[in-house]
C-alpha cells in the first residue's frame, strides 16, 4: 500500500506540463458555489493556490453519488472547525452534477468548506487525474493533499478516517 501511495506520489511530482524553460506553466481559475475565485498554478512540486498561501490544502475529487464520498464529508466539516486556520479543503464535484445541485448539495449536507462544481472545471479535473497518474477513470474519492508550501505530500484514492486526516493535516503543517 505504501509503495502505491509513494509511486502516486512521485508520478504526480514528477509529471510537469513543461515543455522547455520558456513556456509559462498552467494556471486555473476556479469559482466555488459561493461565487468566491480559486487560483491554481502548476508547479514542479505541487499546486499553488494563491488563495491559501501558508496554508495545507486537501483537494478531494468526489462525487453526489458517491458511499464513501458522502461519508467523508462530516470528517470535513470536522477538519475545517478543528483547523480554520491551517488548512483550506477544495472539493470538486466530478460527477458533472449541475452547478445549481452542486450548491444545493452542499447546502443540504451543510459542507462548510470550499465546493466547486466540476462540470464548470472539467480541463482542471482532467489535469489532475492525468497529474496523478489516472489517464482513464478517476476513482472517487480522491485525495491530493499539498503541504504549507505547496508541495503535493500524498495522493490517495479512497475513504480516509478522521484520525488518519488529522494525522495528515499535522504532517502538511510541519
Amino acid at each position: 500500500m505504501r509503495k502505491l501511495l509513494l509511486t502516486l506520489v512521485l508520478t504526480f511530482i514528477s509529471t510537469t506540463t513543461y515543455i522547455n524553460a520558456d513556456e509559462k506553466p498552467l494556471s486555473f481559475t476556479l469559482t466555488t458555489t459561493d461565487a468566491k475565485t480559486i487560483t491554481v498554478d502548476d508547479t514542479k512540486k505541487g499546486l499553488d493556490f494563491k488563495e491559501f498561501k501558508g496554508k495545507a490544502v486537501i483537494l478531494t475529487l468526489f462525487g453526489h453519488r458517491c458511499p464513501p464520498c458522502l461519508r467523508e464529508i462530516p470528517t470535513f466539516i470536522e477538519l475545517t472547525k478543528k483547523h480554520p486556520d491551517d488548512l483550506a479543503i477544495v472539493a470538486l464535484e466530478a460527477q458533472n452534477y449541475p452547478t445549481d445541485e452542486v450548491k444545493a448539495f452542499q447546502k443540504e449536507h451543510n459542507m462548510n468548506y470550499n465546493v466547486i462544481a466540476g462540470i464548470d472545471h472539467n480541463n482542471f479535473i482532467s489535469y489532475i487525474s492525468q497529474r496523478a497518474g489516472y489517464t482513464t477513470g478517476i476513482p472517487l474519492p480522491l485525495l491530493i493533499a499539498i503541504d504549507k508550501n505547496g508541495e503535493v505530500q500524498n495522493v490517495h484514492a479512497g475513504e480516509l478516517t478522521l484520525d488518519e486526516l488529522e494525522f495528515l493535516v499535522k504532517d502538511l503543517n510541519e
